[in-house]
């Protein structure tokens, strides 16, 4: 949308003098993971679908109104990433303005992207491994604090998480050579698939040849903000994985705890305690969550597995008990009820 009327009551009162706004910023995502972004007609930059608050709106109403405007794009609002007061700026005309910004986890749930206002020139969905060279850095940096978004709102006193330029953010970098860990993507759906399937249990029940039903998934849980898929990145190929997923419960006193599953690092990487280093992260993440809990199955013919989990301080205090299940057609017996 154009500058709001009451911005432009207030410019001619105030001229140039520094504006405090309530804005507001969309991190769109649709089934494949992709982010929207417009190109601004302004800078030619760029960027994340943003926009002003008008007086009285309701943010989220105010948020979902900028993205259809702004890109023909219908989307429901998942959650709040964050807020922040973001640097002042001045534009070409001399005006100066500074922004309280609400940052919103928001879906895709209908239509195409397109140029839909005078706001923009181009209009289109990226990959978060394809993001444009010329994406802006506030855009960028608002990206990076959305795809580490853990269900707790950021309050961020010092600007916002460093990101890089390319690819999605960090989340920690791994000794040696610098290995990624980092939060997966769709595009990564084949390279875990083919981790998982890189044994001999993985490779009776995994299928890489048609990821159909992997992308459903990876959706599922890339909605989820109580799950986490993450990837070991080398420099652009995938050499680990695992999920770590957050279960509020009543037991021990309503203690919260993360399952980590679906650990693995390929054969080439092994020897180098990166799986040691992810499994470790795993837990530091878990503090940060606020689980009091970290637990883990593993099969039970996975002699050097149990001693690996053993050495970095998990016991084996529990009997595990699976049921495979014919989904839609499957009922336990009566007398296990």
């Amino acid at each position: 949308m154009p500058t709001p009327d009451f911005v432009l009551a207030l410019r001619d009162r105030l001229g140039h003098d520094l504006l405090w706004l309530p804005g507001v910023t969309a991190v769109v995502r649709d089934d494949e993971g992709r982010v929207l972004l417009g190109r601004r007609s302004d800078n030619g930059r760029w960027g994340l679908v943003s926009g002003i608050l008008e007086p009285g709106e309701q943010p989220a109403a105010g948020m979902l109104r900028e993205i259809e405007e702004e890109t023909g794009v219908i989307a429901r609002i998942e959650a709040m990433a964050g807020v922040w007061a973001q640097p002042e700026v001045t534009y070409p005309n001399g005006d100066r303005a500074q922004y309280l910004d609400l940052c919103f986890l928001a879906r895709h749930v209908s239509g195409r992207a397109r140029v839909n206002d005078d706001e923009s020139t181009e209009v289109g969905w990226f990959a978060l491994d394809a993001l444009p060279d010329d994406l802006a850095e506030n855009s960028r940096r608002k990206l990076a604090s959305a795809l580490t978004f853990d269900g707790r709102t950021r309050w961020l006193d010092d600007g916002y998480a460093a990101v890089p330029h390319t690819g999605p953010a960090a989340l920690a970098v791994l000794e040696p050579g610098g290995v990624v860990l980092r939060r997966a993507v769709a595009a990564d759906v084949g390279p875990i698939v083919r981790l998982i399937a890189d044994d001999q249990l993985g490779a009776t029940r995994e299928d890489p040849g048609d990821l159909a039903a992997y992308l459903r998934a990876f959706a599922a849980i890339d909605a989820d903000p109580a799950q986490l898929l993450a990837v070991l990145d080398d420099d652009g190929t995938v050499v680990g994985t695992m999920q770590l997923t957050v279960i509020p419960g009543l037991s021990r006193s309503g203690a919260t705890r993360c399952q980590v599953e679906a650990v693995r690092v390929a054969a080439s990487h092994r020897g180098q305690r990166l799986g040691e280093q992810m499994v470790r992260w795993a837990v530091d993440e878990s503090v940060r969550r606020g689980c009091a809990l970290v637990q883990l199955t593993t099969d039970k013919s996975r002699a050097d597995a149990h001693r690996f989990y053993e050495r970095l301080g998990f016991t084996a205090s529990h009997e595990g008990f699976k049921m495979a299940l014919d989904v839609g057609t499957h009922r336990p017996d009566e007398e296990h009820r």
